[in-house]
């Protein structure tokens, strides 16, 4: 009894060890989300016997509806508007350390989506009454259409995509004795800009 009783006492600490610094685990589900430029939030599940805390991306505008807590949770990354012109992504943290100095940890990625957006400059606002081309420069992050409701405009090209595009706006000779104002559409998915020549009677 005396033998047992000191062999219990030798292995006990070696016991304790390994319960004070077992292996942290941490799972969280989804890793890989996405919001629109609009924004939006993501339910982000946690999964850890251990308490927990949370670290969004410095310089982020995500916010996070609890940054630290313990076992099984559910924890909601908010992201706000973005008026960015190309895709974005997020990156959230999540930790869990043992009584040791052993941690492990989880990545979720949120990716965002750009905002569409579509504007024109020309090089002049105004035609003479016989007519003319005007020459703009169209910048789009997708693809846009242009139109033009006055008989007789073109456009060339009258669409295109992502990046820069020189078009020529062609205005036929005024058929009337009147200043008249002429308007080309170019729009994108979720977007628009109008340009506006005034040609003269």
């Amino acid at each position: 009894m005396k033998k047992a009783f000191l062999i219990l006492i030798a292995v006990l600490p070696l016991i304790c060890a390994c319960s004070e610094n077992f292996s942290p685990t941490i799972q969280i589900t989804p890793s890989l989300s996405s919001v629109p430029y609009t924004g939006g939030s993501v339910d982000v599940r946690i999964m850890t016997d251990l308490p927990w805390k949370v670290v969004v991306d410095e310089g982020s505008n995500a916010a996070v509806s609890k940054a630290n807590g313990a076992g099984d949770d559910v924890v909601t990354i908010t992201i706000p508007a973005t008026d960015s012109w190309t895709t974005s992504c997020v990156k959230v943290q999540f930790y869990c350390r043992s009584n040791g100095n052993s941690y492990s940890s989880k990545l979720a990625y949120i990716t965002q989506g750009y905002r569409p957006c579509v504007s024109v400059s020309a090089d002049a606002g105004t035609v003479p009454a016989e007519g003319g081309m005007i020459k703009a420069i169209v910048t789009a992050n997708g693809q846009w259409k242009a139109k033009c409701n006055t008989a007789g405009v073109a456009v060339q090209p009258a669409s295109g995509n992502t990046g820069n595009e020189t078009v020529s706006i062609i205005i036929p000779a005024n058929p009337t004795n009147a200043a008249r104002e002429i308007t080309v559409d170019f729009t994108i998915e979720g977007d628009s800009d109008t340009l506006v020549l005034n040609q003269a009677g």
